[in-house]
């Protein structure tokens, strides 16, 4: 479940996130994940936020 300014990890993994910020489509959500820490590769599961390449906004992931 989405709420406030998370995004469901659910939808990162499917690819189709919006940014709760800025409201507009992420493309390749993914490739805008962020760990904090050492993580090779950063993936849909292992991601703790997703950077808005739009509004630059940082947005933490929720199970």
């Amino acid at each position: 479940m989405t709420t406030g300014h998370s995004i469901d990890r659910d939808r990162l993994r499917a690819g189709v996130v919006e940014c709760p910020l800025c409201e507009r489509q992420i493309p390749e959500p993914v490739a805008h994940a962020v760990v904090y820490g050492a993580v090779d590769p950063v993936t849909a599961d292992n991601a703790e936020a997703v950077e808005c390449p739009i509004c630059d906004g940082v947005t933490f992931v929720a199970d």
